[in-house]
């Protein structure tokens, strides 16, 4: 743990590093022994300090005063505002012991903890979209297999994918025609659950399909790492189309969250507000085992807890417990 905040002798430290060294010494400071309002306080020191240096220097030193105002104020009075930024419902991610302590496992690794970055790694995960427009994101299983959300066949997005780093750049990348879809046959909108579908592209890809993750690999794993191609404006339609990623903590199946525990998990980032959101939907949550990333979930929907569209967590489908359905849809290239 303690490498992670050195730095070579009379080299310059790593301003990010700092700058989240002092975040979780202040809502250390702040919590106490709370590890939820730890959290709270944490993601909320976070978010500012990432948008300091977008902002001129007077703006930035108000604010940080201010932040330091706050966090003079005893942590039982502020309960979840204060430096809690919006109040959380009853229950939400942050109340779960799972989620937290495994959010505190990725703390020492900075980089890991921004996220939301754009990304020319996973060129598996691909854009989906109808002849207009993308909408969604899938993952490419095998050279003419790709997974995503039932939800976004259902939607009529579904017609060709994308592989590339930006469907804005469509030169760079290519589009292949989707062939044949099919949706898991319990898949029976609304109700959530069973949200996958297949693609079956009209050629061969030329790139390395994933492998799916085996449950003894999920059910180990402290995070998951996203990726896609989704908003990152909460609120709009910000940032859509470049391919990003990010990791983030899996918290429990508690039955509040609204997943279905036999074959959904939870997971979602205290960090920035860094987690899936739209456009995500179908796309990738990989987890490592051995050095080597395999597909763990696809992105399916926010948490029955969530209080914002996006940032509060999200539901995956596991795709260990559908591998026979995925492979039994007709036209599939499996070596």
């Amino acid at each position: 743990m303690s490498t992670a905040r050195t730095t070579k002798k009379g080299a310059a430290a790593d301003p990010l590093q700092k700058q989240m060294d002092a975040a979780e010494r202040l809502a250390r400071v702040v919590a106490g022994e709370d590890d939820e309002q730890f959290m709270l306080v944490f993601q909320s020191l976070v978010n500012v300090l990432d948008g300091f240096t977008a902002r001129p220097a007077a703006e930035s030193a108000s604010q940080a005063r201010s932040i330091l105002r706050r966090a003079a104020e005893p942590a039982g009075t502020t309960g979840r505002r204060g430096l809690g930024a919006a109040a959380q419902p009853d229950f939400s991610i942050f109340s779960d012991p799972v989620f937290l302590a495994n959010a505190k496992t990725l703390i020492p690794d900075r980089k890991r903890i921004v996220g939301g970055i754009p990304t020319s790694e996973y060129q598996d995960c691909v854009a989906i979209g109808s002849d207009t427009d993308w909408c969604c994101t899938g993952t490419l299983i095998a050279p003419n297999v790709v997974v995503t959300a039932g939800h976004c066949v259902v939607g009529g997005c579904a017609s060709r994918i994308f592989i590339g780093d930006d469907v804005g750049t469509p030169g760079a990348g290519t589009v292949i025609a989707v062939q044949r879809v099919e949706s898991h046959p319990d898949y029976d909108p609304p109700t959530p659950t069973h949200d996958l579908a297949v693609l079956i592209l009209a050629e061969d890809a030329d790139c390395k399909p994933r492998g799916i993750a085996s449950g003894d690999v999920l059910n180990a794993a402290a995070s998951v790492r996203l990726a896609g191609y989704g908003n990152t404006d909460i609120y709009s339609s910000g940032g859509y189309g470049k391919r990003r990623m990010v990791d983030v903590p899996i918290a429990s199946a508690d039955p509040r969250f609204g997943a279905d525990e036999a074959t959904e998990f939870v997971a979602g980032a205290p960090f920035l507000d860094r987690d899936s959101c739209n456009g995500d939907s179908g796309g990738p949550a990989f987890v490592q085992s051995k050095r080597t990333w395999f597909l763990a979930g696809a992105t399916s929907r926010a948490t029955a807890s969530t209080v914002r569209p996006c940032g509060d967590g999200g539901i995956y489908t596991r795709l260990d417990v559908f591998d026979s359905w995925v492979r039994s849809v007709p036209g599939g290239h499996w070596a």
